[in-house]
């Protein structure tokens, strides 16, 4: 019968996800299982190139955040080492800071939505409205679609006033 050293798994998981633009620190009670068990002799580094810690956080460089990603990460303990990974998702829709129910338009008038919803999300903006919306005189009603790169949308209701 073989016997063999296991090695005591003190991480809380194997697999940690966060959002987009959360704070990821170097702070090795994080990620323990009891964070009560966290010495000095403890840290935790990536082992993804172009990760970086500014003011005790996890950052790609060039970054105030860790981009949308996996990383791989470990605690090292003196001479032990526990691998986990990081997983960092968008899963949140563009934030709106302006939701007008309506606008004016002149006939055939492309209007430019960026300054209409001021809409911000960490993984860009983008706009989608139906074609045709100033194509004819009075009030159109229109579903303006605010999307990020990766798929989380919000849908926004505006009546375009053509005169």
């Amino acid at each position: 019968m073989l016997a063999g050293c296991a090695q005591e798994d003190i991480l809380a998981r194997k697999t940690f996800v966060v959002e987009l633009g959360e704070d990821v620190y170097a702070n090795p009670s994080l990620y323990l299982d009891d964070p009560d068990k966290a010495t000095r002799s403890m840290s935790v580094s990536s082992r993804t190139p172009g990760i970086a810690v500014n003011k005790n956080r996890f950052v790609t460089n060039n970054q105030d955040y860790l981009v949308v990603g996996e990383y791989d990460f470990v605690l090292t303990d003196r001479s032990k080492e526990y691998p986990f990974t990081l997983k960092v998702k968008d899963t949140q829709p563009p934030t709106l800071s302006s939701r007008p129910d309506r606008v004016q338009a002149y006939p055939g008038e492309q209007i430019d939505w960026a300054s209409v919803f001021q809409a911000s999300d960490l993984s860009g903006v983008y706009y989608d409205a139906p074609a045709g919306y100033s194509d004819n005189y009075g009030e159109n009603e229109v579903d303006v679609v605010i999307k990020d790169r990766f798929g989380n949308s919000t849908s926004q209701h505006i009546i375009v006033e053509v005169s």
